[in-house]
């Protein structure tokens, strides 16, 4: 008796894509706590909020035009954008002394547009100022924005 050819199976299966552009990210201002006039003893906290508002403590003195840092990223809209920061310090060119910079940024940002204009986000933080601090303090902040 002869054998039968075998019969092919057939299945389908859909294939999905999900395509984002590439995030641009940049930024458009620096942070600046202004000038501050610690206590006399023990360490000042000078906190800024991501609006751009001081909390001076009574035993000290802050002046001058404070700002939050403000970034912008641009990708794919309704994307949503991890944020991450890192503790840094402050370091005084003239002694090497530093105050220590902790932020304070949002998680995450949705973006509301692809590509131009983008999505800007503030942020800010607070620093520990010894009493024996004095002169200008400049650090470099590390800040990350990813898909998430």
């Amino acid at each position: 008796m002869p054998l039968a050819p075998a019969q092919a199976a057939q299945v389908t299966i859909q294939a999905n894509a999900n395509v984002v552009k590439a995030l641009l990210f940049t930024s458009k201002q620096d942070l600046d706590f202004g000038t501050v006039m610690p206590a006399a003893t023990g360490t000042t906290t000078v906190s800024m909020s991501m609006a751009g508002a001081i909390s001076c403590p009574a035993s000290a003195v802050c002046t001058g035009a404070a700002r939050p840092a403000i970034f912008n990223v641009q990708g794919t809209n309704k994307g949503v954008i991890q944020i991450t920061v890192a503790q840094s310090n402050l370091v005084n060119a003239f002694n090497a002394s530093t105050i220590r910079f902790t932020p304070t940024a949002p998680t995450t940002i949705t973006l509301t547009n692809s590509g131009v204009p983008g999505t800007d986000f503030n942020i800010a933080g607070s620093i520990a100022i010894p009493s024996t601090a004095d002169g200008t303090y400049v650090g470099i902040i590390e800040v990350t924005a990813d898909y998430q």
